[in-house]
């Protein structure tokens, strides 16, 4: 359910040449500057799970429990795995003749 939202919302972004992971803190932080949604349940898991933390000056976010640093992780592999798959499908689009000189 996390991962299906955080998807969608990665999806939507314009900036391509941003870092998944960019996205992902962006995100974050969006969510928990704001209070939970009572109805919105990916907003109340986040809160409960993950807390945003300051690490010298930079914003920062840690797991408040074992499954809270499970979902970080998670979060953070699926970021790498979407990078990935981003530039594969740009490897495929390339022609021979795009490295001649």
């Amino acid at each position: 359910m996390i991962l299906e939202a955080f998807s969608a919302y990665l999806q939507k972004q314009e900036h391509r040449e941003r870092a998944p992971e960019r996205h992902l803190y962006d995100w974050l932080a969006r969510i928990l500057l704001l209070p939970p949604a009572p109805d919105d349940m990916v907003s109340r898991v986040i809160h409960a799970e993950i807390e945003m933390i300051d690490c010298n000056g930079y914003r920062g976010f840690e797991g408040k429990s074992a499954t809270g640093h499970q979902l970080l992780k998670s979060l953070v592999g699926y970021c790498r795995s979407y990078d990935h798959w981003q530039f594969s499908r740009w490897i495929h689009e390339l022609r021979a003749s795009d490295f001649s000189r």
